[in-house]
């Protein structure tokens, strides 16, 4: 079976909101914004949830640290 890329975007389209976000100067001294399709929007509910962001905090520190502790070994 070929594989297909019918879901996913071309490399320029994945890397035009981030061009966007580092290159247009009405952002510039800005942060903390979420875009999609160089558009701002409101992350979902679910993304603004503190007990989930703290829960994925950790889980990343705590594979950071796994990680590290195999490379120094």
């Amino acid at each position: 079976m070929p594989l297909t890329l019918s879901c996913c975007e071309l490399p320029q389209q994945g890397a035009a909101t981030t061009v966007y976000c580092a290159t247009a100067p009405e952002l510039e001294g800005l942060g903390g914004m979420y875009f999609n399709n160089c558009c701002r929007c409101l992350p979902s509910q679910e993304a603004q949830n503190e007990v989930t962001a703290a829960a994925l905090w950790e889980l990343s520190e705590r594979l950071i640290q796994e990680r590290i502790g195999r490379q120094s070994k």
